[in-house]
């Protein structure tokens, strides 16, 4: 359970922090049971707090589920920015999944969100459809860079890849049990390698 008490921090840097400890448990919630079958009630009983203490934080589960999607959309902006450092396009796409998968698997909430895109308000939802785009077509930039390259098969579909590697993350929620699988270094490590072998030149 996050800790609760108040230490000696401004009013405003407490309530963010307390904030925080509410999206983070709530996000927890989300990858164990689902964004529909979890509750304010037990976000707030997980923290063991009321729900109108719950509400001084934020205002609805549409509020988490977008704080979610956007940390989700970070991971991704972080991924991309560390495959970057590679030199061939297959590469660089190797390097932006296992990067992706291993932080997501981390933090199921965000990735569960992910599958929620419909749920959210549609300033919000049109918000996250964009830089979730974006996050795609540069995937899909590292494929057609790999193809011309030499590093990836000739012939490839960059946006066929891209939904392929992301419908397999997104699955990730539905299955993953961190204490019956692997540890979320080991399953990035294997499922890149799964979605990308069949992809690279000879």
């Amino acid at each position: 359970m996050a800790r609760w008490e108040n230490e000696r921090r401004t009013s405003e840097q407490v309530r963010e922090i307390k904030r925080q400890a509410v999206l983070k448990e709530a996000s927890r919630a989300f990858g164990r049971k689902g964004y529909h079958n979890t509750s304010l009630d037990d976000v707030a009983r997980s923290l063991n707090i009321s729900k109108g203490t719950l509400y001084n934080y934020v205002r609805d589960k549409q509020e988490i589920l977008f704080e979610c999607h956007k940390e989700a959309l970070d991971i991704g902006d972080a991924a991309m920015e560390y495959a970057s450092r590679a030199e061939t396009g297959a590469e660089q796409l190797r390097l932006a999944i296992r990067f992706y998968l291993e932080r997501i698997v981390e933090n199921l909430g965000a990735c569960a969100a992910l599958l929620e895109v419909d749920a959210l308000r549609p300033d919000d939802r049109d918000a996250a459809v964009e830089r979730r785009r974006g996050f795609e077509q540069s995937i899909s930039a590292m494929v057609e860079r790999g193809i011309a390259d030499g590093s990836l098969k000739s012939g490839l579909d960059p946006m066929l890849v891209v939904r392929t590697v992301m419908g397999a993350i997104n699955w990730i929620p539905r299955w993953y049990d961190p204490d019956r699988h692997q540890s979320p270094t080991e399953l990035s490590v294997e499922m890149s390698g799964m979605l990308l072998d069949g992809l690279t030149a000879a």
